[in-house]
């Protein structure tokens, strides 16, 4: 199934375009209908050559706009509706701002009431417009209700549609109500790679119960790739999803702090007006924003009137609503270290030049910049490395005496769990008894008890368990951090060089494969191939699609 949403002015044809598409009227409401406008989203589709695609229709007024920005939520594609007679108007302007702001870069421009002008005049000065805008996917057709012929646009949106891709990952709620006899409904976009197996609230990491999974009237274990569903939820005590929530396959940190990058060309430009934050179906109102310069690029940090949890790299839209102007923007990460956010705003206001987000943040929870090293769930560079441990050497004893944890949160702004990996990089450091000391240099030592292990353990993968209480405590505990040592389950011990043969072997499987195609390239049982496998999976190296444990490869 693919998804379309309407864009474009007030009374510019969006209505009477989907009801030609589908044979249904979206305009449901008494008070849309005693107005002749739409007000809320409307939902309906269309079978074409036994695929369907369904359309969500937006409002064109600029009082609903919330409700227009919410529609365009994991949409694959946009019919962008356009009167010949009128041509680009304010909405329009600002739907097409949104949109790209959204980088909802796949549009079908339909101009209506042709019969009524005697050139082409309009989609001249359209493609002018949009000739500028990078990435942008886009076709333009010609509607009239009198005389088009149904079965050539549809089939000629279709063509369109195979040209268009979709990758987001997100589901966020558009509709909440209950019904009789069955329930808690909840219905939204999913994205391309969504999955229904794995369902948490965002905003408080509340693990769902589905009773079924419907979209147009067809129900299914397993959701087909993007489209319109409906979840049926079993009764729970938690907080009720509603409309502007997102549901996740992960959980998620909520803040009203966010830190995002803007990626308009005139994001310096934001002045402090009143500004609305837009994503997926929900908005926010921005009390506060400070600029960063980091090399050529913009970032923001945004204090929101309420908290809100998003994905990594989610696309965001700020509404300077004084401007009427767009800013096209990615989300970073959530601030909730208070040292963090001070640190931010008060770098952005001294307006200090930083090279790359490592010279402000030390740290970051994702892999977002190349030349990185991997930290636990963060990333930072060989040169940040390098200072923490002359800072960290030159001032243990004071460091000690502030507390381990505390300073490490409040410097460097991670929390103590990460700490442990950190110190897993320094060579004359480490934490004894909550308290950094240095370490004479047992790299030898390492090398020696490595080896013996290696040795006991054998070369090939059936390997099992060795007691290790009788090696140095401390030099197995490094071993481990710096993962010469991986413990694949209770039972199970594998040496760096036991896991570069697991690697040679899944260099060498399909994209997808099944748990005995695995045993086979292994040469392992099943009691082996499941750990080694779930480990995998938490390496993110394979991902599981299906209860009979087939996997695919990440990379």
């Amino acid at each position: 199934m693919t998804v379309l949403a309407t864009a474009g002015h007030v009374d510019h044809g969006k209505s009477t375009l989907v009801s030609f598409l589908t044979g249904q009227e979206t305009d449901r409401l008494v008070e849309e209908k005693r107005r002749g406008l739409t007000i809320n989203l409307g939902y309906t589709s269309y079978e074409f050559k036994n695929q369907t695609t369904s359309i969500v229709d937006v409002p064109g007024h600029r009082d609903f706009f919330k409700n227009t920005v919410a529609g365009f939520s994991n949409a694959d594609a946009i019919l962008f509706v356009i009167d010949s007679t009128q041509g680009w108007s304010e909405q329009s302007e600002q739907h097409f701002k949104a949109l790209v702001g959204l980088s909802k870069l796949n549009i079908i421009f339909v101009f209506t009431k042709l019969d009524l002008v005697e050139s082409d005049v309009s989609q001249e000065s359209l493609i002018e417009k949009v000739s500028s805008i990078k990435n942008l996917n886009y076709t333009i057709l010609e509607f009239d209700k009198n005389s088009t012929i149904k079965e050539d646009l549809i089939g000629s949106i279709q063509s369109f549609l195979t040209t268009c891709t979709n990758t987001d990952s997100s589901f966020w709620v558009d509709r909440s109500f209950i019904i009789d006899g069955i329930g808690r409904i909840i219905t939204g976009t999913a994205g391309t790679n969504f999955k229904t197996d794995n369902l948490i609230l965002a905003s408080n990491s509340e693990k769902l119960e589905v009773r079924s999974i419907e979209s147009v009237n067809e129900n299914y274990i397993q959701l087909p790739s993007s489209q319109r569903i409906a979840f049926s939820l079993k009764k729970t005590s938690g907080v009720v999803p509603k409309r502007g929530d997102l549901i996740s396959n992960e959980a998620l940190v909520a803040s009203d702090h966010l830190l995002i990058e803007i990626t308009s060309k005139q994001a310096n430009q934001i002045k402090k007006n009143t500004t609305k934050l837009f994503v997926g179906t929900t908005n926010r109102l921005v009390e506060k924003l400070h600029l960063l310069e980091i090399g050529e690029k913009i970032f923001a940090v945004v204090k929101l009137n309420e908290s809100l949890a998003l994905l990594e790299h989610e696309k965001i839209v700020l509404h300077d609503v004084d401007s009427n102007d767009f800013y096209a923007c990615i989300f970073v990460i959530p601030i909730v270290n208070k040292y963090l956010m001070k640190h931010l705003i008060r770098e952005s206001k001294n307006k200090k030049a930083f090279k790359n987000l490592y010279d402000l943040l030390y740290f970051l929870p994702f892999e977002g910049i190349e030349e990185s090293i991997k930290l636990g769930k963060l990333f930072t560079t060989k040169e940040n490395l390098d200072q923490i441990n002359d800072v960290i050497s030159s001032n243990s004893e004071a460091i000690n005496k502030f507390g381990i944890s505390k300073y490490f949160y409040e410097t460097f702004f991670i929390n103590e769990e990460e700490v442990e990996h950190l110190f897993s990089k320094f060579d004359k450091l480490t934490i004894r008894d909550n308290q950094i000391t240095l370490v004479e240099d047992n790299s030898s030592k390492s090398t020696q008890i490595l080896h013996l292990i290696y040795q006991e353990l054998g070369k090939e993968l059936t390997v099992s368990d060795v007691d290790l209480k009788k090696f140095d405590r401390e030099i197995v505990k490094n071993l481990f951090l710096q993962e010469k040592l991986i413990r694949v389950s209770k039972n199970i011990l594998y040496t760096e060089e036991h896991f570069k043969t697991v690697m040679n072997a899944v260099e060498q499987l399909p994209k997808v494969f099944n748990v005995s195609e695995f045993k086979t390239i292994t040469g392992l049982s099943r009691k082996y191939a499941i750990p080694l496998l779930e480990l995998l999976d938490s390496r993110k190296i394979t991902k599981k699609i299906d209860s009979e444990g087939s996997r695919s490869l990440n990379n």
